[in-house]
């Protein structure tokens, strides 16, 4: 086996969706998947291009962006084990939204055609995806709803309790989300200036509500942001 199809089996045995795949299908999805490698700010794809592949990220962490005359807003963020873009792949439209690479990161692709074809022969898989794909919508129809009529900081201090639940590990100084976000990012996330942005955080910051560090963030006291998500504070 060459150095490459060993290293693309191992990036399938960390992918769960393919774990339980017989092994037919499994030594399938090795003849047809392809690894691709995107350094911090490489595009998977730009909004209005053909969702021609499912795209699972193996390490590193991908952002969807929707550019608005108001600023670019970052719809969602996928981490290792998840997919990207499935939505777009299983209805066959083009992607709504560009995709970019946050730090280093490896990706699964899988051609459209063949994930079709895997889907119909492997009806335990299907449900599977089926499940993940209805995980993403309420994921997004969740978010939308809290951002609505919410002022900055609450939404700051929302997105941020979301990270922690995902993401969050518990350390000495508190709840750490080692997670590496500019001030430009989160006013992405949460639909805002990157300057009321900069304002928030530097406010939590000297009053310890979250601590920005390097590559992460902690959560000193969950309490004190869960409050902040229920108040309203000056933009």
């Amino acid at each position: 086996m060459s150095a490459h199809a060993e290293r693309l089996r191992g990036a399938l045995a960390e992918l769960p969706i393919f774990r339980d795949l017989p092994g037919p299908l499994r030594a399938r999805v090795e003849a047809f998947a392809t690894l691709e490698t995107l350094e911090k700010g490489g595009v998977l794809w730009h909004a209005g291009e053909p969702a021609e592949s499912l795209t699972l990220v193996v390490t590193g962490r991908v952002k969807v962006v929707r550019h608005a005359d108001s600023g670019d807003i970052i719809l969602e963020m996928f981490g290792p084990t998840e997919t990207v873009g499935a939505v777009a792949v299983y209805n066959q439209i083009p992607y709504p939204a560009t995709a970019i690479a946050m730090e280093p990161t490896l990706l699964v692709r899988l051609p459209r055609r063949d994930w079709f074809d895997l889907i119909e022969h492997d009806a335990s898989f299907a449900r599977g995806m089926m499940l993940h794909l209805t995980r993403l919508n309420m994921a997004l129809t969740r978010k939308l709803a809290a951002m609505h009529g919410k002022r900055v900081g609450a939404r700051v201090a929302s997105l941020f309790l979301s990270l922690a639940d995902s993401l969050g590990r518990e350390t000495g100084e508190g709840l750490e989300v080692p997670l590496a976000l500019s001030r430009q990012e989160i006013a992405e996330l949460v639909g805002t200036t990157v300057e009321s942005a900069i304002r928030v955080m530097s406010r939590w910051n000297r009053e310890r509500i979250l601590l920005t560090g390097q590559g992460r963030f902690v959560i000193p006291d969950r309490e004190r942001l869960k409050a902040a998500a229920n108040v309203e504070d000056e933009d």
